[in-house]
């Protein structure tokens, strides 16, 4: 798996990726009801779906090989692709509502999350401590805490600290959709 991560990702393929995992992730949100229009309330709701995604991401490391085809797998990568899509649509919904009141379009810090993201896949290891997908899992979480701590003091680094949940993300969201390829 971390073999065909491991490459150079073409901006576009990882834009294609992203928008694919915000339309995926909008099903997360509850049908029927508009979705917060505060950033930090949208940052928020991510954080219990944050914390499923890295448990799930650990389990899934410590799985035996041969458990590798098990039903349980199945279900933690299904778990994976939900939340990292649901987390991911819930942060780019929060960027545009703080892009709103600030002044800038979510969309100029896209570029940068693609550029994270693709030296983040070419650097993706099994054998990191922790494994690289563990360790996205993980860091969208702290990024996602520290967004909502920047928005505590209203911080100029609001849109930085999303970007960087944004990105970790897209890692997880695009290792999700390579293992559902096999």
């Amino acid at each position: 798996m971390y073999r065909r991560l491991a490459r150079r990702w073409p901006a576009g393929e990882l834009g294609e990726r992203y928008h694919a995992a915000y339309a995926r992730g909008a099903s997360d949100l509850p049908s029927g009801e508009p979705p917060p229009d505060r950033p930090v309330t949208l940052l928020a709701t991510a954080v219990p779906r944050l914390i499923t995604l890295a448990v799930a991401a650990n389990v899934l490391h410590v799985l035996p090989a041969a458990a590798e085809r098990a039903p349980l797998a199945d279900d933690l990568r299904s778990t994976l692709d939900l939340t990292a899509a649901g987390s991911l649509h819930r942060c780019h919904l929060a960027l545009k509502a703080d892009g709103n009141a600030r002044d800038y379009q979510a969309e100029d810090w896209l570029p940068l999350v693609y550029d994270q993201a693709t030296q983040a896949l070419l650097d993706a290891s099994p054998t990191a401590h922790p494994p690289s997908l563990v360790e996205h899992a993980q860091e969208a979480g702290r990024s996602a805490a520290l967004a909502i701590g920047s928005f505590d003091r209203d911080a100029p680094t609001v849109p930085e600290a999303i970007s960087d949940c944004l990105y970790h993300l897209l890692v997880v969201c695009v290792f999700a959709d390579t293992a559902a390829d096999r």
